[in-house]
Formats: structure tokens, sequence, C-alpha cells
């Protein structure tokens, strides 16, 4: 039991470390080159775009058929080439997702 605690105490001090780590080591008057700052601003959409396409296309372990997740994806494109708006988006295609589910799809 006391194993445990120290294990997520520590995992909880090695987390900490890190996030403050970017604060410390450019911290101040110190400026990023643009490169960075710009790759720094693709993260978010990386990761989202990744967390997306895994949700259409895997179902657990195995190939999603296609059906309500990919419908609402187009809803959810069409909308986001239109507003460039990522709320607008989101409420799309969680709207869509839920008609198209309560639609029986």
């Amino acid at each position: 039991m006391m194993t445990a605690f120290i294990v997520f105490t520590l995992a909880a001090i090695g987390t900490y470390v890190i996030r403050i780590s970017g604060i410390v080591l450019l911290g101040g008057d110190r400026e990023l080159p643009p490169r960075v700052r710009k790759a720094l601003s693709l993260v978010a959409p990386a990761a989202m775009a990744a967390i997306v396409a895994n949700a259409l296309f895997l179902d657990q372990t195995e190939w999603r058929g296609f059906g309500a997740w990919h419908l609402a994806a187009v809803v959810a494109v069409g909308v986001a080439l239109w507003k460039r708006s990522m709320g607008w988006t989101l409420l799309a295609g969680a709207g869509a997702f839920a008609a198209l589910l309560l639609a029986g799809l």
C-alpha cells in the first residue's frame, strides 16, 4: 500500500517538475525562435486530429464500420470550413452525432 503512495507521489512530483521546467528555462526576457513558436502552435491541432482519427477508424482494436461517427465528422468538417471556429465545429459534430444516434444510426 505504501509503495503505491510513493509511486504516485513521485509521479506527481515528476510531472510538476516537467511542467515548471518550461517556465523556468524560458521565463524572463527570453524569446522563442519563430520556428519553435510555429511548431508549438501546431501541437494542439495535431493532438486533436490524432484523437479524432483514432475515434473515427477504430473501435477498441477493431476497424469501425461506416456509421454515425463518420457522418457526424462530415458535418463537423463542413462547419469547420464554413465557420472557422473550434467551438461551432465541436458543437455541430456532437449535435450531429447525438441526432444520428437518436435516429438509430
